[in-house]
């Protein structure tokens, strides 16, 4: 067997490894952005009536969820995580935010919290000048999830 007949069997495998591993992180990719769009429908249909719009006639107005995940924590200390945003999902706030447990599926809980993700403060929130209102918006988003 000639020298370049044995580096074409070597290089043939590797490159189909190659083009496998990339064409399946395209493929994930495709599904994460899927997700992400699922949880954005999800979002607007059972959290933005109340989290997107300034609710006068609740008694508590519930949070902007913008930068939700900014911090690694709130301003209690808790972690702002997954699981404790999934937990809220599912058990609500007693009296400020219905519990979602029965009429969200576990993959409708991942979806949207996949979204919130996504969800940025606002550039004039990160800035020096804005410090205050990001101080502020992670106040108002600890309060959403009993951090108070």
């Amino acid at each position: 067997m000639s020298h370049s007949t044995r580096k074409t069997r070597l290089i043939c495998p590797l490159l189909l490894v190659l083009w496998l591993t990339a064409s399946s992180g395209c493929d994930s990719e495709s599904r994460r952005a899927k997700a992400i769009a699922r949880g954005n429908d999800l979002f607007a249909m059972h959290c933005s009536g109340c989290h997107s719009r300034r609710r006068l006639d609740l008694e508590k107005v519930p949070p902007d969820l913008h930068g939700v995940f900014d911090r690694r924590s709130l301003p209690s200390g808790r972690s702002a995580t997954d699981d404790l945003v999934r937990s809220t999902i599912l058990t609500g706030r007693s009296g400020i935010m219905p519990s979602f447990e029965g009429s969200l599926s576990d993959e409708d809980i991942h979806d949207i919290i996949l979204y919130l993700h996504t969800l940025r403060l606002p550039a004039s929130a990160a800035t020096p000048s804005g410090g205050d209102s990001r101080r502020a918006a992670a106040v108002t988003v600890a309060s959403s999830f009993g951090e108070n």
